[in-house]
């Protein structure tokens, strides 16, 4: 089971971690997680990503407050910092999570 107190929360207080929280079958989702492996991998050292199923994580749409399908929040420093709705091309999460760490 994937602990999401140590592997974010607590990871994101020594680098920000972005997660994506998305459904199995989505075809924006699966768009999304591709740009933010592309941008993890660009931005080497400077930020995590970690993709979660909402299906096996249902939790996190209460804890969160998610809303839309796929969502992807920044954790910085134990605290969400910014959030991103829907899929969105690679060049404009780059520049939001440069702006944001």
């Amino acid at each position: 089971m994937f602990d999401f107190q140590e592997k974010v929360i607590d990871r994101s207080k020594d680098i920000p971690v972005l997660v994506e929280i998305s459904s199995p079958g989505c075809g924006p989702c699966w768009w999304m997680e591709k740009a933010l492996i592309s941008v993890t991998k660009k931005m080497s050292g400077k930020v995590e990503f970690v993709s979660l199923p909402i299906t096996e994580y249902p939790e996190l749409v209460d804890t969160y407050k998610i809303s839309s399908n796929p969502t992807t929040i920044l954790f910085k420093e134990g605290q969400e910092v910014g959030r991103l709705k829907g899929a969105l091309p690679e060049m404009v999460i780059e520049q939001w999570v440069n702006d944001l760490i």
